[in-house]
Parts: C-alpha cells; structure tokens; sequence
C-alpha cells in the first residue's frame, strides 16, 4: 500500500483575508464547529515587491494551525491553501480526508463570498522500501528508461515527470485539467531506506484565468479530481507493490 504524506486542496484568487482578531475569531469559530479538527489560529509573513518605490514589503497573512501540528490553513492574497499531513503510521482513508479539506475550503470561500479562477490538487505518496538497484527492480524496469551510459551503475538520482490536459466539466461549464505526476527516487541513509515518492498536481490550467469558480464548482473539482488521484493512487500502488 502507498503512505500518503499530505493532501493539499487549493483555490487561486484575489481576494485579502486581512489578519485582523475579528476575522481570527470568527473563522476559528467557525472551522472548529465543523468538529474536523482543532483550528488554532496563526500568522504567516510573506513579502510583496514594489517596483515603484524600489522596495520590498514583509506583510502578515492570516493563516490556522491544527493542535495536533498535522493540518495548516493558509490565506494569502492570491491563493487559499489547505493542507493536511499525515505520518507514515497513520491509516489515512483519502476519500475522507479530502472531503474534509473540502468542507474547509468551501467554508472560507462561503464565508468572504469568494470566488476562484483556478482549483489545485497536491498529494505526496510514498511507496514501500526497496531493496538492491531501483532499475533491477520490477517497478523500475516497468518506468525507468535507462541510456547506455547508465547500465549497471548506481542511480544517486532519478525521476520521471508527466503531464496531459484533461477534460472536466464545473458547474456545467467545459474546462481543462492538467494532471501531473511526479516520480522520484528518495533515500533514508539513517535508516538505509529507499522508496519511490509519487507526486500529485492536478489543476486548472492557468490559460483559462477568468474568476468564474464559485463554491457550487469546488465540489465538481474535487469529485472529478478524487476519481482521477485515486486511480493514479492505485496504479503507484500496484507497480510499487512489486519491487521485488
């Protein structure tokens, strides 16, 4: 089975969340009703550049923090991110877990009347450990194309990336999706640990940049991106299950 690290559910937008105690107490209020997790509130700095004074500005943004440190939320100007990591011990259900960063999205977006011109989805999988060579293993004859030049040495790096659109439907509207993952070979030397990282970025693409997405469209995102992580989840499963 793969270990999920983090999921991460995203909107684009242009809308100020200021960090103000009336908006802090509200929203905190507000998220911890949806009896999710534990919000407590945070403040994250970021830094704006002026171009016509020559400068560059360092602004607080407001931002909540699970207590248990696994979930974060954070609110800049130009994105609204929700993230929930997990260890490699947890039994972490993804359907699940992605409903609620849903249910948290919606709320903010709900809550400031937002409205997005791009969704994201992010998720890091882990596979099992590996022993030996990632080439003489079955997964990585199955992804790895090797040149000449590599046969029967040790990789120190690898990684594979790909990329294609996708055709989705939100709120009755044709848009795009571009599904990307990532693979990559990663190593514990404390622990003489190899395993193969699998990366998620499933987003609108940017060419369609209209704010059209309102919280009606975050569901249709996140059912139509669920359904697509999942299957990509449970070819990684597969292939990685098979390292010999």
């Amino acid at each position: 089975m793969g270990i999920i690290l983090n999921i991460q559910l995203s909107a684009f937008i242009n809308h100020r969340i200021e960090p103000n105690a009336n908006n802090i107490s509200n929203l905190m209020n507000e998220l911890n009703l949806l009896k999710l997790k534990e919000f407590l509130p945070n403040i994250t700095t970021g830094q704006t550049i002026d171009l016509v004074k020559g400068r560059i500005d360092t602004i607080s943004n407001l931002a909540f923090v699970t207590a248990d440190k696994s979930g974060q939320i954070i609110c800049q100007d130009e994105r609204i991110d929700c993230i929930f990591n997990f260890n490699q011990d947890d039994k972490c259900d993804f359907e699940s877990e992605l409903k609620k960063l849903e249910k948290i999205l919606l709320l903010i977006m709900s809550e400031y009347k937002i409205v997005s011109n791009r969704f994201a989805l992010n998720i890091n999988l882990l596979s099992e450990p590996y022993l030996g060579e990632l080439q003489n293993t079955i997964f990585g004859r199955s992804v790895v194309s090797l040149l000449k030049f590599y046969d029967n040495r040790e990789f120190k790096e690898w990684s594979m990336r790909e990329n294609s659109w996708y055709p989705i439907t939100i709120s009755n509207e044709e848009d795009t999706l571009n599904v990307i993952t990532e693979l990559s070979m990663v190593t514990n030397d404390q622990q003489n640990e190899k395993r193969i990282l699998c990366h998620m970025d499933i987003n609108t693409i940017p060419e369609n940049s209209g704010y059209r997405f309102n919280t009606d469209s975050l569901n249709d995102f996140v059912k139509e991106t669920g359904a697509i992580a999942k299957e990509i989840k449970a070819n990684f499963e597969e292939l990685s299950n098979n390292v010999e």
